[in-house]
């Protein structure tokens, strides 16, 4: 049998086929097949009793009487039927099991539940690190401005005109300088 003829004998073909969605050129080249392969005539035959078959059951609509306490008696029979199945020692063997893999699962969750919380728990600290960071960081700045300031304008104020006045005004105005440059810096780092 070579290729071309395996590919003609797929059973996907017949029931293709039957149902009419093959394309003409691969229905003309069915149809040539059929004529030379009993296998695929029989095939064919057997799907169209099918199909028939099929038809025909799903155009009868005969309903089967049911009893009305149907669900009632099979769901008794069911519980009837099943006592004396298992023994004890396969109940006892199976809530071992189920014991088990609960105690299983429950240390499964636990492990991720750790690793997750550690996880939780660095990243506060960190971030507590980070602002206690920040702050030191900002006082610093801060009073290291001052000392700046203060030196530069008691130096100017003090030593080279001889009076405190300018130097009060100017330690104010560079007070109220620095005061509006951290202000902004804490709003711009506030908003990244």
């Amino acid at each position: 049998m070579g290729k071309s003829q395996e590919k003609i004998c797929e059973r996907n073909l017949i029931a293709a086929y039957v149902d009419g969605e093959l394309e003409t050129d691969l229905t003309l080249l069915f149809e040539d097949h059929l004529e030379g392969c009993a296998e695929c005539r029989t095939e064919l035959r057997a799907h169209r009793l099918f199909v028939c078959e099929l038809d025909a059951a799903m155009l009868e609509s005969a309903e089967i009487p049911v009893p009305a306490d149907f669900s009632r008696m099979v769901a008794a029979r069911a519980a009837s039927d099943m006592r004396g199945v298992r023994t004890s020692a396969e109940h006892r063997k199976a809530l071992t099991i189920c014991a088990v893999l609960a105690l299983v699962g429950f240390a499964l969750l636990g492990a991720a539940a750790r690793t997750t919380l550690f996880l939780v728990a660095e990243r506060f600290v960190g971030t507590i690190f980070s602002v206690i960071g920040f702050m030191g960081t900002a006082i610093y700045d801060t009073v290291a401005g001052f000392a700046v300031v203060f030196r530069v304008v008691s130096k100017k104020a003090v030593i080279d005109s001889g009076s405190l006045g300018p130097l009060v005004v100017l330690l104010a105005l560079a007070i109220l300088i620095l005061s509006r440059l951290i202000s902004k810096y804490h709003r711009t780092s506030a908003t990244e």
